[in-house]
C-alpha cells in the first residue's frame, strides 16, 4: 500500500540533520535563547505527526523548561540530541 506521508516522513528526516546541527550549535551558546526554545517547540509537534513520539517528549521536555522560566537541564537537552540524531539516520 501507498503510503501518501512517505515524502513528508522523509523531509522531516532530513530536517531532522538540520535540526541537529542546528541544536548542537545553541546548545554551545545561550541556553536561555529564544532560538534554542522555538526549535525545541517546533520539534515537539511535528515529530508526533510523524511518527516520532519519543523525540517528540524530548522537545517538549525542553520546551516545558523554558515555559517553566527555566533553563533546560543537560539531560533533558542531551535525550533530545540523542533522538533527533536517531530520527536523522532512520
Amino acid at each position: 500500500m501507498n503510503d501518501p506521508l512517505a515524502p513528508l516522513r522523509e523531509r522531516f528526516r532530513k530536517r531532522a540533520a538540520d535540526d541537529l546541527a542546528r541544536l548542537r550549535v545553541l546548545m554551545t551558546e545561550d541556553l536561555g535563547a529564544d532560538e534554542l526554545r522555538r526549535l525545541a517547540h517546533n520539534i515537539a509537534g511535528a515529530a508526533g505527526t510523524f511518527g516520532y513520539p519519543a523525540l517528540s517528549a524530548a522537545a517538549m521536555a525542553v520546551d516545558d523548561e523554558y515555559v517553566a522560566g527555566r533553563t533546560p537541564n543537560a539531560e533533558h537537552l542531551g535525550l533530545l540530541e540523542q533522538r533527533l540524531a536517531e530520527a536523522a539516520s532512520d
